[in-house]
């Protein structure tokens, strides 16, 4: 492992943070299990500086479909993914299955491109600490930025090696990003790794803005070349990449076979829903949300209808459900239709929870309903649970007849004040 500095002669103070706090008011969707914001590249941008000048946490995640693929083996890098405060749409075939269910995605935003934006920025600098990657690169990249006289500082490097999250969380290693205070921290250590090591150190990490930006480093530094414009435009970038690192073929044909059974198996069902049972606006105003409170759990019952059109209630019900720091059971029995928008805000509740380590619960033993989260990719929200053994056997499915039942199932869970942490699954 290697570390490289440029600090103060004085010890640089952690800055403190604002707590991170649910933004239920952000553009959210969810594209078939990923919970991603319909921001534009400068709306990403004014968010990031704003959470800068704010000191206040924004942990940013660039999804595209190698994510799709690993979200639906992989639960722990899944709810990592989800344990986010802006989810830029990174790949285009995203973009293509956002558009297809009606999501009005303009176009990809890039996490390289955003990173660019702030390099290019002439009115402000930020200072960027980089994790990951070589020496070699490291030595490059704050070589390139001081040519430049780029937006960005290079704040720090630190080339962690190939080793474990674990090994790469001493307090030696944090230390030496916090000390440097910057605003910015790019982890480059591949998407899986990168984003666990992220929401293993979130609490410890000083950075407003935390992200994983995969190749950026290595573009940055020139060691990688990016794929020129008319490639990306066309969305022929994943070729260039194998051009430039030919053992990439084998990740992007997984890539190609998940998201054709994502299409026929999920976004094909989805559509034929939609236009079957399209609700009407008179249908939408019958929708009703019933928030009660019982001990440490905060029960939301939804009925009816709900679309992009109507989701004013459960955003405030959701609002109200984390500011009071409880544990959340959201029941869909009763909901007879339910879209993209309607799961963004379930999945950034469910993210938020995991995050802070309180549980959420989604009742559904509606058919209809059950299939419906299955089409968009969000069966995992099914309760269901795994023993903490090493073997990880699964217990059996718990099904839920209302409300009553998932506040037995609370009792049964955790400890007797509710606030223990039960890990959920996909199951």
């Amino acid at each position: 492992m290697s570390l490289s500095m440029q600090a103060h002669p004085s010890t640089v103070l952690r800055r403190s943070l604002k707590p991170v706090v649910p933004n239920f008011s952000r553009p959210a969707v969810c594209i078939q299990g990923l919970l991603c914001d319909v921001v534009t590249l400068d709306e990403a941008r004014q968010l990031t500086v704003a959470s800068i000048d704010g000191s206040q946490r924004c942990s940013i995640v660039t999804p595209n479909a190698d994510f799709l693929r690993l979200i639906r083996a992989d639960p722990e890098f899944r709810d990592a993914v989800l344990a986010n405060d802006l989810s830029i749409i990174d790949g285009l075939p995203l973009v293509c299955l956002a558009r297809a269910l009606g999501i009005p995605v303009r176009n990809r935003v890039c996490g390289c491109d955003l990173f660019d934006t702030l390099m290019h920025q002439t009115n402000r600098s930020v200072s960027a600490f980089f994790f990951g990657a070589t020496d070699e690169v490291g030595r490059r990249v704050q070589e390139r930025l001081d040519e430049m006289r780029s937006g960005l500082r290079c704040a720090g490097l630190c080339a962690p090696g190939f080793g474990s999250v674990e090994s790469m969380s001493t307090p030696a290693i944090l230390d030496s990003i916090n000390k440097t205070d910057p605003d910015l921290l790019v982890v480059s250590v591949g998407a899986r790794k990168g984003l666990l090591w992220l929401s293993h150190n979130e609490h410890l990490l000083s950075a407003p803005i935390i992200c994983n930006l995969g190749a950026t480093i290595n573009f940055v530094a020139g060691t990688v070349r990016r794929a020129p414009a008319h490639f990306r435009r066309y969305g022929l970038e994943w070729l260039w990449r194998i051009k430039e690192e030919p053992k990439l073929y084998v990740r992007y044909a997984f890539d190609l076979a998940t998201l054709l059974s994502v299409l026929i198996r999920e976004i094909l069902p989805c559509l034929i829903a939609r236009a079957l049972h399209q609700p009407s606006p008179a249908q939408l105003s019958a929708a009703r949300l019933q928030h009660s409170h019982r001990g440490s759990e905060d029960l939301l019952a939804c009925s009816g209808a709900w679309t992009k059109d109507n989701l004013a209630p459960l955003r405030a019900a959701l609002t109200a459900a984390t500011h009071d720091e409880s544990n959340i059971t959201v029941d869909l029995d009763a909901v007879t239709f339910l879209d993209a928008a309607f799961l963004g805000q379930i999945l950034l509740a469910y993210g938020y929870q995991r995050r802070v380590h309180r549980g959420f619960v989604l009742c559904a033993t509606n058919p209809k309903v059950r299939k419906a989260l299955r089409h968009h990719g969000c069966g995992f929200l099914l309760v269901s649970s795994r023993e903490g053994s090493a073997e990880r056997s699964i217990r059996p499915r718990h099904r839920f007849a209302g409300l009553d039942a998932a506040h037995h199932f609370w009792k049964r869970m955790f400890n007797t004040d509710g606030t223990g942490w039960l890990h959920f699954h996909r199951h």
